[in-house]
């Protein structure tokens, strides 16, 4: 069992250290290592370490109060050129996302994931805050830095979740 998949939590408290340069090429080829829908790794990341951009996130996307105590965050988006259906963007990039959540706890970080897209309007507010390319399309953005908080582990398993077709 990889211990790394039952610790992962969403931290929205984050201590004031800086997050090393190391850490954060760990995270992103953790990323890069995600598997793709016809091998076409149409990831893209952006790396935000920006004071003002963190502090003011809440403005492109409610959710994403934890940005403020971040050390940084990562913009994980497909880019739609690399691609031939949008909802494959989803995908990928949430398998690239779930690697850098993974990783995060693997390297003692805290990590939140917030949802950009689908939302049209987040999507839009990112691309001109960022003043990112028509093809880049955001898909989520996680607050990255070292926890101050600490979470009781709950155990999600459901059996009544499961069905089986044998």
């Amino acid at each position: 069992m990889l211990k790394e998949l039952y610790e992962r939590q969403s931290i929205r408290h984050f201590t004031t250290q800086k997050v090393e340069e190391e850490k954060i090429e760990k995270l992103l080829r953790a990323a890069m290592n995600a598997p793709t829908a016809r091998n076409r790794q149409d990831w893209r990341f952006l790396v935000i370490r920006n004071k003002e951009a963190l502090n003011t996130m809440q403005e492109l996307q409610p959710y994403t109060g934890m940005m403020k105590e971040a050390a940084c965050a990562i913009l994980v988006m497909s880019d739609t050129k690399e691609t031939d259906s949008v909802e494959y963007s989803y995908v990928d990039c949430a398998a690239a996302i779930e690697n850098i959540l993974i990783e995060g706890v693997h390297l003692g970080l805290g990590t939140c994931w917030c949802a950009v897209g689908p939302k049209q309007e987040r999507i839009d507010n990112f691309r001109q805050y960022y003043h990112l390319e028509d093809t880049l399309l955001p898909v989520g953005v996680i607050a990255v830095g070292y926890p101050a908080e600490t979470k009781e582990k709950v155990d999600r398993y459901d059996p009544q979740k499961v069905t089986y077709f044998d």
